[in-house]
């Protein structure tokens, strides 16, 4: 099941089904922003095989232009569009279960291709996919800090940024050793 309440910070088992409730939405965000998608990934914790999430779908859109996204069409299936209100250049989307904005069960992320961030969440997934040690090690960061911050979203992704900076550093450099 996907969904976590405002601010809370929930962690569960890695569930084999959130594949397949990435291609569901993979297919469903096609049909909507078209030829605009240079490409569609499935990102976050979701997306790392073996490791406890937050039950929320990150999903990563490259698009040609931020300007023709079909934000009409991403909110009459229940997208909710965030803007870049709170990451600079990533123009978010966010789908709730309840009308009052409670439960958060989905994340599309759009970038225009290259973006740094986007470079990011790619090779960090692709790093601890392919790393089942690190990713047990990140796995165990989550779980410490999601109990110290249960209650605070903001501190508990804080907590996280350095073990991803040093990943994603690492992810970079296996790339130029190939």
């Amino acid at each position: 099941m996907l969904g976590v309440h405002k601010n809370e910070v929930i962690l569960t088992e890695y569930d084999e089904d959130w594949a397949n409730q990435f291609q569901i939405t993979k297919i469903e965000v096609e049909a909507i922003l078209g030829d605009n998608i240079l490409g569609i990934h499935h990102i976050g914790s979701t997306a790392i095989k073996g490791i406890v999430a937050k039950p929320i779908l990150d999903v990563a859109v490259t698009v040609k232009s931020i300007e023709q996204l079909n934000v009409s069409g991403m909110e009459s299936v229940g997208y909710v569009y965030c803007s870049n209100r709170f990451v600079p250049e990533d123009y978010l989307f966010m789908k709730y279960t309840d009308e009052y904005r409670n439960v958060c069960t989905h994340h599309i992320h759009c970038y225009l291709e290259g973006h740094e961030n986007l470079k990011a969440v790619i090779l960090f997934c692709k790093y601890l996919n392919t790393h089942p040690e690190t990713a047990g090690q990140y796995n165990d960061l989550k779980q410490k800090l999601a109990y110290i911050y249960s209650n605070d979203r903001i501190a508990y992704t804080e907590g996280k940024a350095d073990f991803i900076n040093k990943i994603v550093s690492l992810a970079k450099d296996e790339l130029r050793t190939k």
